[in-house]
């Protein structure tokens, strides 16, 4: 199969390395890719079912290449193609590590069955990634293309539920102050993930100027970030809330050097006096915040075992006190539920809550070991210099990494597949436009 030249800088050379296959002009391989991650995009929020099966045409388009006029399938995937794609795009294949770790634990899992039912999810760190390294990078307009799928999702997804909210605003904004939460799809900590994401996705767009193909684009993307931000506050999500403004705040940081003095502090100013205004107006978010804090002072107290907060907490030291029994290699996956109930019976709790940090579960399973993988896995990609511009792909990257610190995302479909959807898209479009071998950084 012939390929097409990609020319790699090497000791200040040029030198030509075969390693994306030369596709006809008549492919329509990667437009489908671009079709099914759009797919994936709108699935985020709607359809866990479709996110499961969207996975099978992924494998199938990672290994054909589908040709018309006439119609013929050509299969890609040779061992020569692996070999150049670990070698050329570790910060793309990196990820398949975290599968790796699952796979690897079956040698001392204990209950195979629970230690399917863990891992098996975890396929999508292997497909994922295998189907971004094996296509062209992705285009600034598909990139754009495929995130907007997710955003307009979040936003006519708003809608309904502030419909659900003001039709009985009482009854809500009371739950809301007994830790409740609005209506939403699915999870509503998820939502309210992917509706701050979506934010952030919508400034980094107005700022940059990014646009499919109208100049007016820009200021609908400006708008939709504020009407974004202002239904984080109805939705009163605190995972929400403090991803919008880690974003917000990690955006501005970058783009300090590039605006005059008084902006900056206009920047600071908004981002300091918004939650103290948002308090005051919106009662079913003061309602939270006061829940949290009459949450945190039972919990010193040690009566927090019905209150939300306190169960995450006591999750944490749950995992943490289960991975001290087996620092090295954890307990492992067909072990760890199990050693999980038998913890909170021996503490006296009626409920099993995994550890809400994704850090903690990945030590509490795997160890020290496991962890320093984990770790390097999400590191390594920071170490290219490429990374690091334009600031949105950081900016979405260090986000999702705090959420893990208040739950495990990456044992949920829709959390697994929103960090590599956007991680991995990011890097591919970067990687396009770096046009060379990554110089690293740190």
């Amino acid at each position: 199969m012939p390929y097409a030249p990609c020319p790699m800088p090497f000791h200040g050379k040029s030198t030509h390395l075969k390693l994306i296959p030369n596709l006809a002009p008549m492919s329509i391989r990667h437009p489908i890719a671009v079709m099914l991650f759009m797919i994936m995009a709108m699935s985020l929020i709607w359809s866990k079912a479709l996110l499961s099966i969207i996975m099978v045409p992924l494998a199938i388009i990672t290994v054909i290449d589908v040709k018309i006029d006439p119609f013929r399938i050509h299969f890609l995937f040779k061992k020569l193609d692996l070999k150049s794609i670990i070698r050329y795009k570790p910060f793309i294949c990196v990820f398949a590590l975290f599968w790796l770790l699952y796979m690897i634990s079956i040698l001392y899992a204990g209950n195979l069955t629970e230690w399917w039912h863990m891992s098996h999810p975890k396929f999508a760190f292997l497909l994922i990634p295998m189907c971004f390294a094996f296509q062209q990078p992705f285009s600034r307009k598909e990139y754009m293309l495929i995130t907007l799928c997710m955003i307009m999702m979040a936003v006519w997804s708003s809608i309904w539920v502030q419909v659900a909210y003001f039709s009985d605003y009482e009854l809500f904004n009371s739950s809301l102050g007994y830790g409740a939460s609005l209506p939403t799809p699915g999870s509503h900590i998820r939502f309210s993930v992917i509706v701050a994401i979506s934010m952030i996705l919508c400034l980094g767009f107005a700022i940059e100027n990014w646009k499919v193909k109208f100049a007016w684009e820009r200021w609908a993307y400006a708008a939709t970030a504020v009407y974004l931000f202002y239904f984080l506050h109805i939705l009163s999500v605190r995972s929400g809330l403090t991803l919008a403004y880690a974003g917000s705040f990690i955006l501005a940081i970058f783009y300090l050097r590039r605006v005059k003095v008084w902006i900056q502090f206009a920047l600071a100013f908004v981002v300091l006096a918004a939650p103290l205004i948002a308090y005051e107006t919106l009662s079913g978010l003061k309602q939270k915040v006061d829940y949290t804090l009459y949450d945190l002072g039972k919990f010193r107290e040690g009566k927090g075992d019905e209150y939300s907060d306190s169960q995450r907490w006591e999750s944490w030291r749950a995992g943490i006190m289960i991975g001290n029994q087996h620092p090295f290699f954890g307990i492992g996956t067909g072990k760890f539920r199990s050693a999980l109930e038998d913890y909170y019976k021996s503490e006296l709790k009626d409920y099993s809550w995994r550890p809400q940090n994704e850090w903690i579960n990945v030590f509490a399973i795997f160890g020290l070991l496991g962890l320093g993988i984990f770790l390097f896995m999400i590191l390594y990609p920071m170490t290219f210099s490429f990374f690091w511009k334009p600031p949105l792909l950081p900016t979405l990257y260090i986000i999702q990494l705090i959420s893990m610190v208040v739950e495990h995302s990456l044992d949920s479909e829709v959390g697994t597949f929103l960090f590599l959807m956007l991680t991995l898209l990011g890097l591919s479009y970067q990687d396009g436009l770096d046009g060379s071998i990554p110089k690293k950084t740190l």
